[in-house]
C-alpha cells in the first residue's frame, strides 16, 4: 500500500494551515525563500530558531568529539536532534493527511531518500578512502562491516553488540560510528508513517477524531520506550545507548510537540521567551554539567529532551527570548549544513587522530576543516538533488536516487571488509620453539625477524579469542549476575573454577583441553575487567560498583560448587580505598581485597592457584606492528611489566596460594617477542591469542599437575 485515504477534518486540517513550516525553507536558510518567508512574519513561516536549535545540537557534539574533556556532555546534542526530527517528521505527515487527507508512503520514503542518501554516500565513501589511507590495515575488515551497516542504516545494532565487547577496548573508534543516530532516525522513518496509517484506518472504527488516536498512539510508545529505556539503561547502559527501542521517545517527544502545536498557536511572546531561554539553558546544561558517568539514555536523558521541546513551544509566535539568539544568521547557517557536519566531521577526526595522535589541537583542526566539505556537500550535493524537478516523482527518485546511493555505500563497505588478507597458514609451534634452547637463546628470541608464516594472521588477530567469548560466559561490565560455562570433562567428580576477569579467561582453551584429557571439569567465574576481589575495583577511574556487586554472587557460587580448586588471575593491581573514591586507585585496597576473597575460599578448604597476569603496558597494537613489519618482527619487542604479576606472587606466598607463572614462555628474558614459534603472541594491548595459549598446553598441565599434587587432589 502506497497511500492511504480517510476525509480529515477538525484540528489536523487546521495543523495543515498554520503549523511550522518544515518542508523545503529549513534547508536553505541562507536563500531568498527563507528570506522572504521571514519578512512576511506568518505563522507558516520559516522559523529560524528551529535551524538554530540545530546548529546548537551539532556544536556541542562537534566540542565533545573534538575535545571530550572541555564538553563532558556534548552527546545531548544527539537527544536534541532526535526531538527535532521527530517534531519535523510528524509536522509533515501532518500536514500532508490535513491537507490531502491521505498519506504518500511512496511519496514520503523517496523523500527522505533524496534529502538524506546521496549525502551520506558520499561521506561513506569519504570514510573507505580515509579507512584506506589512515586507519590501521588490521582495522580494515571491521571498518568494512561498519561501513556496510551505516549502508544499510542498522550500525546502531552492530555497534550495540560491540560496545559489551572486551574484545574492543584497543580497537581505534569507527569512522562511521556516528551513523548510529542516523540509523536510528532512518529506523523511525520507517515505522512512524506505518504507524500514522494506522492511526487514520483505526481512528474511524474507533469513532475518535485522528487527533485524538494519533495522541493516543504516539503517547503510548513514548511512554513504553521511555519505561523500557530507564530499564535497560539500568540493565545494560553500554548497549542501551545505540539501540532504537531506547530513542523513540525522544523522537516521540518532538513527535507530541507537532500534534500539539495547533493549540498553542496563541502563546504569548513572553511566555514563549520564557519556555524558549528555559528550554536552551536545558539543553546546555545538560551538556556542560552531565558526562559518561550518568547512564545514557535513561531518566537523565529527559533533560535535553524536554529542554529542546520547550524550544519548539517556545518559538510558535516567533523568536523572542533565547530565540533571538537562535535566530541569528550565523546559527541559522550552521544549523542548515548540521546535517552534512555531522556526517563530514566524524570521519575526518577519526583519521587526524589515528595519524597524528589524539591530542585537543588535532580534534579541534580536523572538525575545524569538515565545515569545508561539509558546506561543499550540502551546496553541490544535497540541495541540488532534493530540489531537482527531475526527480519529484517518488519512484523516479527511489531508483535515481536511493539505489545507486545505497549500493554504491555498501559496495565500498564490501571492498574493504573483502579486500583484506586471509590467514597466513601453515604449521604452528608457538611455545614449543622455546624447548632445547639455552637461557641466552630463548631471551635472544626476540631477535628472530621473520618467520615463514604467522599464525593468526595480523589483520585478524582480535578474532583470535577464546570459544568462551562466543558463548557469552563472561559477564559484561554492567552485569552483576553470574555468567558462567562447563568445559573440559563436564560429567567429572573434580570441578575447577575459573575466577577473576579475562585475564584468567583467555586461559579457557588450554584448560578445556586439559580438562578433557584429564577427567577436570573446568567452570568459568569471570566478570569483563573485574578482578576477583573484596574490594571497591576502578573502571575509567570510578568505582566498579557492579564488580563489587558481583563479587559478592561469585564467591556465593564458588562455595556452593565446592570445587577442588580455584584459578584465579586478573588484569588491575589497583582498586579505590572506598566506594566514593575516584582516579586510578591505588595497590594497598586491591592488595586487601584479594586477601579477604583468596583467605574466605583457603578457610573454607577450597585451594586457590594463581595464575600470574602475563606481562601488561603492551604497546598497542603489536599485531598492528606486525602486519606492518613481518620481515623486522624485532621492531614490534618490548620489554615486560609485571606489576600486576608481582602483587599476586605476594600474596599467594602470605595466604599460602599456589602460583602458576607461564610468563617466561611469553616474555623469555624479561623481552617480550611479538611472535614465538610462528605464532602471534598478543591479540590485543593485554591478552595472549588463543592460539599461542594453546601452545601452552603442556606447560600449563605440568604446572597444575603439580598444584594438584600439592593440594592432594587425583591426577587422572
Amino acid at each position: 500500500m502506497s497511500s492511504y485515504h480517510q476525509p480529515v477534518q477538525g484540528e489536523l486540517a487546521t495543523a495543515a494551515r498554520t503549523g511550522p513550516e518544515v518542508g523545503a525553507a529549513p534547508s536553505v536558510p541562507g536563500g531568498r525563500r527563507a528570506d522572504r518567508r521571514r519578512k512576511k512574519g506568518h505563522k507558516g513561516a520559516f522559523r529560524p530558531d528551529i535551524e538554530g536549535l540545530r546548529a546548537v545540537a551539532v556544536l556541542l557534539v562537534l566540542v565533545y568529539h573534538a575535545v571530550p574533556k572541555s564538553l563532558r556532555g556534548g552527546f545531548v546534542g544527539v537527544d536534541v536532534f532526535f526531538v527535532i526530527s521527530g517534531f519535523l517528521i510528524t509536522s509533515l505527515l501532518v500536514k500532508e493527511i490535513g491537507r490531502t487527507g491521505r498519506l504518500s508512503l511512496g511519496a514520503f520514503y523517496a523523500r527522505r531518500a533524496k534529502r538524506l542518501l546521496p549525502a551520506a554516500c558520499l561521506a561513506v565513501l569519504a570514510a573507505a578512502v580515509l579507512t584506506y589511507l589512515y586507519l590501521p590495515v588490521t582495522q580494515r575488515s571491521t571498518f568494512g562491516g561498519d561501513l556496510l551497516a551505516a549502508s544499510l542504516y542498522v550500525v546502531n545494532w552492530r555497534l550495540a553488540d560491540r560496545s559489551v565487547d572486551y574484545l574492543a577496548a584497543d580497537v581505534l573508534p569507527s569512522p562511521v560510528q556516528h551513523f548510529w543516530s542516523l540509523a536510528v532516525e532512518e529506523q523511525f522513518y520507517l515505522v512512524w508513517p506505518v504507524l500514522i496509517v494506522l492511526a487514520l484506518w483505526l481512528a474511524p472504527r474507533l469513532r475518535w477524531s485522528l487527533t485524538r488516536m494519533l495522541a493516543v498512539a504516539i503517547t503510548l510508545v513514548a511512554g513504553a520506550s521511555l519505561a523500557f529505556s530507564v530499564y535497560y539503561t539500568g540493565k545494560s547502559p553500554a548497549q542501551a545507548f545505540f539501540v532504537t527501542p531506547t530513542r523513540l521517545w525522544e523522537l516521540a517527544v518532538g513527535a507530541i510537540v507537532a500534534l500539539a502545536l495547533p493549540k498553542l498557536a496563541g502563546l504569548g511572546r513572553g511566555a514563549g521567551a520564557a519556555l524558549t531561554t528555559l528550554g536552551l539553558l536545558a539543553v546546555l546544561g545538560g551538556g556542560y554539567f552531565l558526562d559518561g558517568s550518568y547512564a545514557w539514555p535513561g531518566y537523565w536523558a529527559l533533560l535535553p529532551t524536554v529542554g529542546a521541546a520547550l524550544v519548539l513551544i517556545g518559538g510558535v509566535g516567533g523568536p523572542s527570548g533565547a530565540g533571538r539568539v537562535l535566530a541569528l544568521p550565523p546559527m541559522v547557517w550552521v544549523g542548515g549544513i548540521s546535517y552534512s557536519l555531522y556526517l563530514w566531521h566524524w570521519p575526518l577526526l577519526v583519521a587526524a587522530q589515528a595519524k597524528w595522535g589524539d591530542g585537543g589541537k588535532v580534534g579541534v583542526l580536523a572538525v575545524a576543516v569538515s565545515v569545508v566539505p561539509a558546506w561543499l556537500s550540502h551546496k553541490l550535493v544535497e540541495n541540488p538533488i532534493r530540489f531537482s524537478a527531475a526527480l519529484s516523482r517518488p519512484f523516479k527518485a527511489t531508483w535515481a536516487v536511493g539505489v545507486p546511493s545505497t549500493a554504491l555505500a555498501v559496495a565500498a563497505g564490501l571492498l574493504l571488509t573483502l579486500g583484506t588478507g586471509g590467514g597466513s597458514g601453515g604449521p604452528v609451534a608457538g611455545a614449543a620453539a622455546l624447548t632445547g634452547l639455552s637461557d641466552q637463546q630463548q631471551s635472544d628470541l626476540w631477535k628472530t625477524d621473520k618467520y615463514p608464516t604467522v599464525q593468526p594472521d595480523p589483520l585478524k588477530a582480535t578474532a583470535d579469542v577464546p570459544a568462551a567469548y562466543g558463548m557469552k560466559c563472561q559477564a559484561g561490565q554492567e552485569a552483576t549476575t553470574v555468567a558462567s560455562c562447563d568445559f573440559g570433562d563436564t560429567s567429572a567428580a573434580t570441578v575447577v573454577v575459573m575466577a577473576g576477569d579475562s585475564k584468567v579467561l583467555q586461559w579457557q582453551p588450554a584448560l578445556d583441553e586439559i580438562g578433557k584429557a584429564h577427567g577436570i571439569h573446568v567452570v568459568t567465574v569471570t566478570k569483563s575487567s573485574c578482578a576477583f576481589a573484596d574490594t571497591v575495583a576502578v573502571l575509567n577511574d570510578r568505582p566498579y560498583k557492579s564488580c563489587a556487586d558481583w563479587n559478592k554472587k561469585a564467591m556465593a557460587k564458588i562455595l556452593e560448587l565446592r570445587p577442588a580448586m580455584v584459578l584465579t588471575s586478573q588484569n588491575s593491581a589497583h582498586a579505590l580505598a572506598d566506594a566514593s573514591g575516584s582516579g586510578a586507585g591505588d595497590l594497598p585496597p586491591m592488595r586487601d581485597g584479594l586477601e579477604r576473597s583468596w583467605t574466605k575460599l583457603q578457610k573454607a578448604g577450597i585451594p586457590v592457584t594463581v595464575l600470574l597476569n602475563n606481562v601488561n603496558g603492551v604497546p598497542s597494537p603489536v599485531y598492528e606492528c606486525v602486519a606492518k613489519n613481518k620481515s623486522k618482527l624485532s621492531a614490534c619487542a618490548f620489554d615486560s611489566n609485571y606489576e600486576t604479576a608481582q602483587l599476586q606472587t605476594e600474596l599467594a606466598e602470605k595466604v599460602g596460594a599456589g602460583v602458576i607463572d607461564l610468563n617466561p614462555m611469553i616474555c623469555p628474558g624479561g623481552r617480550c617477542p611479538a611472535v614465538i614459534g610462528s605464532a602471534l603472541v598478543y591479540r590485543d594491548g593485554s591478552h595472549i591469542t588463543a592460539t599461542y595459549v594453546k601452545t601452552l598446553v603442556p606447560a600449563l598441565r605440568d604446572r597444575l599437575k603439580q598444584e594438584f599434587d600439592r593440594n592432594r587432589i587425583a591426577w587422572k
